[in-house]
Parts: structure tokens; C-alpha cells; sequence
């Protein structure tokens, strides 16, 4: 079975700009132990919700103005905080809390030429061709896949 999580692309893309131009990022446990900086990502978040954030630090603030207000979060269609009838238990997703990083100028797909498109390309331009939304498809607790989709949950 695959649990299927829908993120709203325009929110998303919103915070995956904001991590391509930072100039400081959050880096993964495993960037982090070999001594690497992270190239830029959306953070995939499972704790209170499942949600997307920038990785750019400083971080997207809800207040610019304001250091203390929260980080904006793009949260999955029906897994906000507030979502009780979902249990990440009894789904592909698993009952830990985890951070994953999606690494935007990672090869997402090939362009009809045979070039790469990066994850952050990709999104540019589904977001000016009708697509409506990041899904992330989790088939199991190490697996999962990214797409574009003109269409949300239904």
C-alpha cells in the first residue's frame, strides 16, 4: 500500500525559493556526519502534522519582522496538527518523527533534449502549467517518490 501526501504546489514552491536563495542551509544527519553542505532543500517534516518547510537559513518566517514568530509550513492535505482522524502508526509513514530533506537541485526528471531538471526546476514550471500540487508517494518506511499533479486529493 502507498500512503499519498498532497502539498500545495504555489505554498510549496513559495518555501523551496526561499531555500534557493539562502545563503546558509539545514543540513541532514548524514550531511552533517560526512562533512558536507546541504545544497539547498525542503525540509519533509513528520511530528505535529506532516508538513514541508524551507531548509534556508534563517528560516521562512510566518513575521519577517519578527524573530520569534513561527517558521511558515506548507502542511500535507489532511495532516495538520489539528488532523486526529489519520494515524501515522498504521501508515507507510510510520509512527516515528523524522526530517527528510529534498534536495532541490536534485535530478527530478529528464527534459526532452535528454538534459536533467532539478526538483526546483520542475516546480517553476508546473506551477505556470496548471499543476496544483507536490506529491510525495510513501510506499513504504524507506521509500518514497516525488511528482507533480494537476489534480489534489480526492
Amino acid at each position: 500500500m502507498t500512503t499519498t501526501l498532497y502539498f500545495d504546489l504555489p505554498a510549496a514552491l513559495r518555501l523551496a525559493e526561499h531555500a534557493a536563495a539562502a545563503t546558509e542551509h539545514s543540513t541532514s544527519f548524514t550531511e552533517t556526519e560526512a562533512g558536507v553542505a546541504c545544497p539547498g532543500a525542503l525540509l519533509w517534516v513528520a511530528d505535529a502534522g506532516i508538513y514541508l518547510m524551507s531548509g534556508g537559513i534563517p528560516g521562512l518566517r510566518v513575521d519577517p519582522t519578527d524573530d520569534a514568530s513561527g517558521h511558515v509550513l506548507v502542511y500535507a492535505d489532511g495532516w495538520t496538527e489539528e488532523d486526529d482522524f489519520h494515524d501515522r502508526h498504521d501508515s507507510e509513514l510510520g509512527g516515528d518523527d523524522f526530517v527528510e530533506h529534498l534536495h532541490l537541485r536534485q535530478r527530478y526528471g529528464t527534459r526532452r533534449d535528454g538534459s536533467g531538471v532539478t526538483l526546483l526546476q520542475a516546480m517553476r514550471v508546473a506551477a505556470t502549467s496548471g499543476y496544483r500540487c507536490l506529491v510525495i508517494d510513501v510506499h513504504d518506511a524507506t521509500t518514497y517518490s516525488l511528482r507533480l499533479s494537476r489534480t489534489g486529493p480526492r
